[in-house]
């Protein structure tokens, strides 16, 4: 059964990639995101580097690509799988507190 992908970005996420074009483009992390979907609902073997959050927040995962971090949560739903990309960021600034 094919089931819809739905992309929300937070504020927070939609003016980091507004302010860094150059680092990384809302496409390249519309791509990780779906590849994400595809490795975490699909299990399907997809290159990407993803990994659970721990504690408090364990329904949240971080995508890694290179010096950049995506903050994503997931809300599946019967026919549409929504993916909120919570936070994007350098990983030095991105796990602060206040950011997730």
């Amino acid at each position: 059964m094919q089931r819809e992908i739905k992309l929300t970005y937070l504020k927070k996420a939609a003016k980091f990639l507004a302010k860094h074009p150059s680092v990384i483009t809302e496409e390249q992390v519309d791509a990780l995101i779906v590849k994400f979907v595809k490795r975490k609902i699909y299990n399907l073997d997809v290159n990407i580097d993803v990994k659970q959050m721990s504690g408090t927040i364990s329904d949240v995962y971080r995508i890694r690509k290179g010096n950049i971090r995506i903050i994503v949560t997931l809300k599946e739903e019967e026919v549409i799988i929504e993916a909120i990309v919570m936070d994007i960021g350098f990983r030095g600034d991105v796990y602060k507190k206040g950011s997730v």
